[in-house]
């Protein structure tokens, strides 16, 4: 466990041990939603220590990751800096459906991947294609039943130079009563 931490102006989590590694330690670097990296520590970490002497660790974050309905619901800021707000109101359409709508006034293309569970799936979106047409609406439905089958929605956006990128996953398909419309609000990003 690190002594200290700051967060710097470039808004890295910046960790101090200067007690609990050893010099030339092997250690094994983690944070939830990011790749595992083993690093070494390099000479005496002391106070003293020259600025270069320090070992510097950056972390790739893991895309897509897992995201909670907890965290939709309370519109929480994931960490791509996103606010995606769920609603899910109960007999909104027929008792045989389970509607997925996804609505954005952000400009840049957000998207969802809608799978039945048995091969086929079927994408939603918003935003500003290349080739125009700005949408911010868009609604698919599957059969009641077709949310029991263990899937995953796949969240996805317009990331580095534009690349339309698996961003987030979303299991617990199960949870959505028949009848019922889930809204996804991509608020932020």
């Amino acid at each position: 466990m690190p002594d200290s931490s700051y967060v710097s102006h470039a808004g890295a989590v910046v960790y101090i041990f200067l007690e609990s590694l050893r010099p030339y330690e092997l250690i094994e670097v983690s944070t939830p939603h990011y790749v595992t990296v083993t690093a070494n520590t390099g000479p005496p970490v002391q106070p003293t220590t020259p600025l270069q002497s320090i070992v510097y660790v950056g972390l790739n974050h893991a895309w897509p990751y897992e995201i909670t309905w907890s965290e939709l619901l309370m519109s929480a800021v994931l960490d791509d800096g996103d606010v995606i707000h769920v609603d899910i109101e109960q007999g909104a359409v027929p008792a045989s459906v389970v509607e997925f709508t996804i609505m954005s006034d952000l400009w840049w293309w957000k998207e969802i991947n809608v799978p039945d569970g048995s091969g086929s799936s079927w994408n939603i979106h918003t935003g500003a294609p290349p080739g125009g047409g700005r949408q911010f609406s868009d609604t698919i439905g599957l059969w009641a039943g077709q949310v029991h089958n263990g899937q995953w929605l796949t969240f996805r956006k317009a990331k580095t130079l534009a690349l339309l990128s698996d961003t987030y996953l979303l299991r617990g398909l199960e949870r959505l009563p028949a009848g019922s419309r889930t809204t996804f609000t991509w608020l932020k990003d």
